[in-house]
């Protein structure tokens, strides 16, 4: 859905551009008010007339935070075909640029200057760790948090360009989609069933726009899919363990929850790498979790280890409750739908057998078109 100058305005219909939270204009691919309207005014009902007999799975898709714009969305227009040949009409939010850059060369620079004589890998990395908390690295990974929470900011004052919906002044560009979906949701009750996966830091994204969804009066999400989630377990069990469950006091909530993530072995096996360079010789979930939250050694969501010592997860994720499943790399057996051969953080949003779950999770179809694979 690119040219070969790599225009990405083709995928207007299925992305949700966002620069610090708020609807980007301008820059590779602009996102106005006006063209969020257009997807549940026009472009997803044409979707559903094509697509009769039942419900169609709307799946909203926050990418890992760290991701730069260009790749956000490169990746989006190699997937969004793949999601329509399946029946699923996907919407991508795009919402942050850059920060892995800004992350490693703040690393490598202070590894050049205070490098140990003689490191071993293990020590290297422990050194890195203590680069990151020390060279603005906690700096940079609250940005990025913040800019989710903003991406949900209520408007200052009403809109300046119509007086029957238009985007209110200064208001989070998650916010709107969130109104809006509610909207859509009132005028064509069981049209479409909700979706939503959030890779990586994608996962608090997603935190905030469940709770602006619903604020705004979105009923219920179908299913929640995190991959290898970088979202705080404290804040999960906050804001996201409440909604499981449709039918709660609230009348709305998340119907089943899945996470997809690296076992332990692989997440140890995994490098951080920036320009083919390795700054890092773990996933980039150990570096968070070690470093770049302000509590150091901060249990993670996506980390084996960090879930199995958490009781109140242990039990949940442990198969008494079939709402609530957790995929550890590798899973080549049991049910489609459970299956992960994911080697790389910044990989499982592209690697087949997680993704072909994924699809079949969301759409409950066995038999599904196969996954295109990584990016040419």
């Amino acid at each position: 859905m690119t040219t070969a100058d790599g225009d990405f305005m083709s995928l207007s219909p299925h992305l949700v551009n966002l620069r610090n939270g708020r609807l980007a204009a301008g820059g590779l691919a602009s996102t106005t008010a006006e063209e969020v309207d257009r997807i549940f005014e026009v472009h997803l009902p044409r979707f559903i007339a094509e697509h009769p007999g039942s419900p169609v799975p709307l799946m909203f898709w926050a990418h890992g935070g760290l991701v730069p714009e260009r790749t956000g969305l490169a990746a989006a227009a190699h997937h969004v075909p793949w999601w329509l040949a399946n029946g699923v009409y996907p919407v991508y939010f795009v919402w942050e640029t850059g920060l892995l850059e800004a992350l490693g060369t703040r690393i490598r620079s202070g590894i050049d200057r205070l490098r140990p004589a003689v490191p071993v890998e293990e020590a290297a990395d422990k050194f890195v760790e203590w680069i990151a908390r020390h060279a603005g690295g906690q700096a940079i990974w609250a940005d990025l948090k913040a800019s989710a929470a903003r991406s949900v900011d209520h408007a200052d004052g009403p809109s300046p360009i119509a007086n029957d919906g238009g985007i209110g002044v200064d208001e989070g560009g998650a916010r709107y989609v969130a109104r809006k979906l509610a909207e859509f949701l009132r005028q064509n009750p069981g049209a479409v069933t909700l979706h939503a996966v959030g890779h990586s830091a994608g996962a608090i994204f997603h935190s905030y726009f469940l709770r602006a969804a619903f604020e705004e009066g979105v009923p219920a999400f179908e299913s929640f899919i995190f991959l290898d989630p970088a979202i705080l377990i404290e804040e999960f069990k906050r804001d996201i363990v409440p909604r499981i469950g449709i039918g709660n006091g609230n009348g709305n909530g998340i119907g089943a929850l899945s996470t997809f993530a690296l076992g332990k072995q692989r997440a140890l096996d995994d490098e951080c790498k920036l320009l083919n360079i390795t700054f890092y010789n773990k996933s980039l979930l150990c570096l968070v979790h070690h470093a770049l939250e302000d509590e150091e050694d901060a249990p993670l969501l996506g980390l084996q280890e960090n879930v199995e010592a958490d009781p109140i997860l242990r039990e949940m994720f442990g198969g008494a409750d079939p709402r609530v499943q957790a995929i550890w790399s590798p899973q080549l057996h049991g049910p489609l739908d459970s299956r992960s051969d994911a080697r790389e953080h910044a990989g499982i949003d592209s690697e087949p057998v997680t993704m072909e779950s994924v699809a079949r999770r969301i759409t409950g179809q066995e038999n599904i078109e196969s996954f295109p694979g990584i990016l040419p």
